[in-house]
């Protein structure tokens, strides 16, 4: 709490005043609506970063979709021929496992 120190008295503490303890008491502070261009600045930055992390995580997928599609292609057309590729063995399709 609040101490004032002077030539006259030692110590006043106001906490001890019954007027003051009822004034913090009663008091009610109004909520805080306004926030700083800074604070805004932040959220917008960080609504932006999920906006990109969002798009890169939908790229990678569509990526890796076409990637698999593609192996899975070209091992068929390999099958169809009858070659089997050394680096490539035969997997099971995960997408199409119900």
């Amino acid at each position: 709490m609040i101490m004032f120190h002077n030539r006259e008295t030692q110590a006043h503490d106001l906490s001890a005043d019954g007027a003051y303890r009822a004034y913090l008491i009663s008091r009610s502070q109004t909520p805080i609506a306004h926030h700083s261009n800074g604070v805004r600045w932040k959220r917008f930055c960080v609504a932006i970063r999920r906006v990109r992390n969002d798009i890169r995580s939908c790229f990678a997928s569509i990526r890796m979709a076409l990637v698999a599609d593609k192996m899975q292609r070209a091992r068929h057309e390999l099958a169809r021929v009858g070659m089997r590729h050394v680096e490539t063995p035969a997997q099971q399709d995960r997408r199409r496992v119900s």
